[in-house]
């Protein structure tokens, strides 16, 4: 079994010397807890003063009960007399009002204890009676990449990324050598998603069993629990009525007619799932941030192993993947990308773009055409035009074509995870 490198870890460690808490947030069962592991390995490795809490499973112990308290527990027993503590929080959305005790002890210890926390429900964390401003530095541990995944489940080794447009012919080369290697395994995460302890398992009635677990754990814990929704059976129609409309713009108003759910029950249920990291709603593309806001989004969903949970996908081979999770597998890849916002783009007369990747002011419209005649849209070449100031290219993510037209490369889709964007 092939220990995976999280994409994150760099990321986190980089901002150890920071003063403010990090906060490591992701959905259930993602690595979180591996992954502060490994950071205390790292600190310990380098001397540092470390210790490790689960406030899930010490919530009833008396130090959890009040920051003040935990603060001085802290002070006592692992506070060097020179240097500063490293102290690691696991769960901590289980944390009496966790962003008060954050705040807190933060406060209280400010240059003499360094936090870092992680949190399954970004929605709790949010829920903020004391604020966080300007404490709190936040990473979101998503499901495994697939470039990831392809450290537990390739013999090759892919660290590989390649800036674009730079790289261009280095990618090709890459692509001619591994093509086959790369779609083959794109199948398997098509079918399983990116769950760890799902991509680590050989045997696929132990992923499918491992992956309704997770799940089921989801809907008992965080949902029924956690969120106290007591009509689990809408809640479920929902999610799976979601993974049916995978990359699909959102309508409320069909939705709410379909399941016979009031609009506040659903836009509650709909901020749930956003929040607990399985559904991402994306907004379309405008300068003005009014319609942007006031525009219908369009519905992703965080992992394709939800989605073959839910609905029943075909995939037999490559060549035979529906367009529609191929869009969504691509939006998993792409909103990985740092310091980024990710959108769709959709004019008047309903000629789309599927995403607009924006970093600070430049624009990179990707369309994804898996299994269509291979042509720039008009509209693609519009928007270039129209924003010609900001944008140097475009992409569009295809079956197998390699090539470059005009300002708009061709890239076979399953290089997604290995391009440097913007």
């Amino acid at each position: 079994m092939n220990l995976v490198k999280r994409n994150i870890f760099g990321d986190v460690l980089n901002w150890l010397d920071d003063h403010r808490i990090l906060l490591i947030k992701g959905a259930r069962r993602t690595g979180k807890t591996t992954l502060l592991g490994q950071i205390r390995t790292h600190l310990e490795q380098s001397g540092k003063p470390t210790v490790l809490f689960s406030a899930d499973q010490e919530l009833d112990t008396p130090y959890f009960k009040n920051p003040k308290l935990f603060f001085r527990f802290l002070s006592d027993q692992y506070l060097p007399k020179d240097g500063k503590l490293y102290c690691l929080i696991d769960e901590c959305q289980y944390l009496p009002d966790a962003s008060l005790f954050l705040k807190v002890i933060h406060d209280l210890s400010f240059g003499k204890i360094k936090f870092i926390v992680t949190g399954s429900s970004s929605l709790e964390l949010l829920k903020i009676k004391e604020p966080l401003t300007g404490r709190k530095i936040e990473f979101t541990l998503e499901r495994f990449s697939f470039r990831e995944y392809l450290q537990a489940a390739s013999e090759y080794r892919y660290d590989h990324l390649f800036k674009i447009p730079q790289d261009i012919q280095a990618l090709k080369e890459f692509y001619e050598i591994y093509r086959k290697d790369l779609e083959y395994h794109l199948i398997s995460y098509l079918k399983w998603g990116g769950y760890p302890e799902v991509c680590m398992e050989k045997r696929d009635e132990r992923k499918r069993k491992y992956l309704r677990e997770i799940i089921q754990t989801y809907i008992e814990k965080d949902v029924s629990q956690f969120f106290r929704i007591e009509n689990i059976s809408k809640f479920n129609s929902l999610i799976r009525l979601l993974c049916s409309q995978r990359a699909c713009i959102l309508n409320r108003s069909e939705i709410s007619n379909t399941l016979g759910l009031h609009f506040k029950t659903l836009d509650h249920y709909l901020s749930i799932l956003e929040g607990t990291f399985v559904i991402t709603l994306v907004r379309p593309y405008y300068t003005n941030v009014r319609k942007e806001l006031s525009k219908m989004p369009k519905v992703f969903i965080n992992d394709a192993g939800i989605i073959g949970n839910y609905v029943v996908t075909e995939l037999q081979d490559f060549k035979s993947v529906e367009g529609a999770l191929i869009e969504n597998f691509a939006f998993t890849q792409l909103k990985q990308h740092d310091d980024t916002e990710l959108f769709y783009y959709r004019t008047v007369s309903k000629a789309e773009i599927d995403f607009v990747l924006k970093q600070d002011q430049c624009l990179i419209p990707i369309e994804v055409k898996f299994r269509k005649r291979l042509t720039i849209p008009a509209v693609m070449k519009n928007f270039i035009s129209n924003y010609r100031d900001n944008v140097e290219y475009g992409i569009i993510l295809c079956q197998e074509d390699f090539g470059q037209i005009g300002q708009v490369y061709v890239l076979p889709v399953v290089l997604t995870d290995f391009l440097v964007l913007a």
